[in-house]
């Protein structure tokens, strides 16, 4: 029973060492979205302002062909995030199972060393309560 805290706190610390990966990736994630955001008004600005000159139609076309090919990349990166964080999830719950189950097991034992006092007291008592009763009858025989 000494042990199972030590094994709590440090599958509680491998928790939350999951936990702090999880969010990076998540906020990995959150950037990835940003970016591609930035990306889609970066080429809205640049559609708008192709269509308001004719000369600068002609440059729209190769930044059009990097901003494809730039959403290509962001939506591959977003992807792998996404299958990553899957992943991070399923790793944070096998090591919220395992945390729960030293906890119970931990609590299980405490209650156990509580029954066991307690039957113990139990007996004592017992044991005190029939010798006074013992003392008294034979006060009362003699």
């Amino acid at each position: 029973m000494k042990g199972l805290p030590t094994l709590i706190r440090l599958h509680q610390w491998r928790l939350d060492q999951k936990r702090r990966e999880l969010a990076e990736l998540e906020r990995l994630l959150a950037g990835l979205i940003g970016q591609l955001d930035k990306l889609e008004a970066e080429v809205k600005a640049e559609q708008a302002f192709a269509a308001a000159s004719e000369t600068m139609g002609f440059a729209y076309a190769s930044f059009a062909a990097a901003a494809i090919e730039r959403r290509k990349k962001l939506e591959q990166s977003m992807a792998e995030a996404n299958a990553r964080i899957v992943e991070k999830h399923a790793e944070v719950t096998a090591a919220f199972h395992e945390v729960k189950r030293y906890e119970i097991a931990h609590r299980e034992a405490l209650q156990r060393a509580a029954h066991e006092l307690a039957r113990v007291e139990r007996a004592e008592l017992d044991e005190i309560a029939l010798n006074g009763h013992r003392l008294k009858t034979a006060a009362v025989a003699r």
